[in-house]
């Protein structure tokens, strides 16, 4: 396994928390990962259990040549949080990306590549729209890309509790070995047991979309197959609608067997890594 290095670097709003790969050997590229709404980029994309590092995104780019750098939105995991839970929105998740990105930059990666998955598809979509010339490659892993029906959100708690049971009945278990669809549950609950609320409080008043005409960058737009089919991943129009208004001709669309929304973690993941990397390498 590569070696992690934990830390934390400055953030608009406090300290982030960020997970590092493979950058000791000075790789040629680095990718930088960027989370859903419920789980940080440590464990959405190093996750791990009793010896199975094959479950890991990052191990899986390090193996391909690439560094890997991922971390949390604030008030998720370990990253501060000096305000409401409610305000960490899309708005915010773009500063905090932003920042990541920016450290990455200064560590003498130029033009990483970025990835987002679910909300952070959003979240690097709108990142390359205004920043696009501070990246290359863009990978939006079954984003929920924005717009579209405003999604209810009547509780109005401040924070989301990631119960292990919310996971077990979340995460289908069709796609999932059984060993790592408990452990995610239970690594969910005892890791990162709350996540702030700001997403849903977003949707429901009504979230800003994801601009393609706007994105310059080579993208690649991923999903597993049964996911997207909620009309909040889909931004009120149909993926294919959306790639094909992406200006730059270097693109891809595609689907996989054996996922749902959290593919990258399922029986899908190897054919996701491969389809992920292949488009990195150009």
């Amino acid at each position: 396994m590569a070696l992690a290095t934990d830390l934390l670097i400055p953030g608009p709003a406090g300290q982030l928390a960020v997970r590092t790969k493979g950058l000791e050997i000075r790789p040629d590229k680095v990718v930088i990962l960027v989370q859903g709404a419920n789980l940080s980029g440590q464990l959405g994309y190093d996750f791990g259990f009793a010896g199975r590092s094959d479950y890991s995104f990052m191990e899986a780019l390090v193996a391909r040549g690439y560094g890997a750098v991922t971390f949390s939105i604030r008030g998720y995991r370990n990253s501060e949080l000096s305000d409401h839970p409610h305000t960490v929105q899309t708005e915010q998740a773009i500063e905090d990306t932003a920042a990541v990105i920016d450290w990455v930059i200064a560590q003498g990666f130029v033009k990483p590549h970025l990835l987002g998955w679910s909300w952070g598809g959003r979240i690097a979509g709108r990142y390359a729209q205004t920043r696009g010339n501070k990246i290359d490659r863009l990978v939006m892993l079954d984003p929920a890309i924005g717009g579209g029906n405003k999604v209810p959100f009547p509780e109005k708690d401040d924070w989301w509790f990631n119960a292990a049971a919310y996971f077990r009945d979340r995460l289908e278990l069709e796609f999932m070995e059984p060993e790592a669809h408990e452990q995610l549950a239970v690594q969910a609950e005892r890791d990162e047991p709350r996540a702030p609320n700001g997403i849903r409080a977003e949707n429901e008043n009504g979230s800003v979309a994801v601009d393609p005409v706007k994105v310059p960058n080579p993208t690649l737009m991923l999903y597993g197959f049964a996911a997207g089919m909620q009309n909040y991943m889909q931004g009120g129009s149909g993926r294919a609608d959306f790639f094909e208004k992406l200006p730059n001709h270097d693109k891809a669309l595609a689907t996989v067997p054996d996922g749902g929304d959290y593919a990258h973690l399922q029986n899908a993941r190897h054919r996701i890594w491969k389809a992920v990397a292949d488009f990195l390498d150009g």
